[in-house]
């Protein structure tokens, strides 16, 4: 059992809406914060659909990482470049096993340029109706073989008091971030990757391509 998040190194991915000029299709901004840095360390323009665009990551010291699918139809492995276009890190959905059995408890594996698997995405719960209804947050978790290294989480926000009709529209919406908790003294992966890997659209996905209509 991890201890709470505040014990242990924290990213927090937060949405906003950016204003002034946009690219075409721009839907969303995410910023992923260290939490105990209190400091932003990427940012991302989400524009089109997530899982079937390119995106850039732009990390704390200015330098841009791209994402992108490896095919326009059905992709199924989303590649991460450094700022000198080396592959950095692949996430692979694993759907052929999906398509045999959609209950396959690893939704994702995390790949490295040589194609070797370094981590795993998985819901590890045994029991086949909780994984089907399942809805709480807590249930992914990322291994390196059969170790915990990381979980998905959803950490609160700073409540911040307004009054009238806006104080009770902000209480009646979700108050909270999805975060990722890594279980050892650094974080598991750095800030460039964990923006990818957390995007409510991609885990989205996740939960869908798993068979977990929940």
């Amino acid at each position: 059992m991890m201890d709470e998040p505040v014990k242990h190194p924290v990213y927090r991915i937060r949405k906003l809406y950016r204003r002034g000029a946009q690219p075409k299709g721009y839907q969303h901004t995410l910023e992923l914060l260290d939490d105990r840095a209190g400091k932003v360390m990427a940012t991302c323009d989400v524009v089109g659909r997530f899982a079937f665009a390119k995106h850039e990551i732009v990390d704390h010291l200015g330098r841009t990482w791209r994402m992108q699918p490896n095919r326009k139809l059905m992709p199924s492995r989303w590649i991460v470049t450094d700022p000198e276009q080396t592959i950095a890190m692949q996430f692979d959905q694993k759907i052929a096993g999906k398509l045999v059995n959609p209950l396959y408890k690893c939704a994702m594996s995390f790949l490295g340029s040589d194609d070797r698997e370094l981590y795993r995405l998985i819901d590890p719960r045994t029991n086949i109706p909780d994984r089907m209804f399942g809805t709480g947050p807590d249930d992914w978790v990322i291994i390196e073989g059969d170790a915990l290294v990381a979980k998905l989480v959803r950490l609160p926000r700073e409540e911040t008091q307004a009054s009238g009709l806006r104080g009770v529209l902000r209480k009646l919406v979700t108050t909270s971030d999805p975060g990722i908790v890594s279980v050892g003294a650094e974080h598991l992966f750095p800030a460039n990757f964990s923006t990818m890997s957390m995007n409510a659209r991609t885990r989205g996905s996740i939960r869908r391509r798993c068979g977990i209509t929940a």
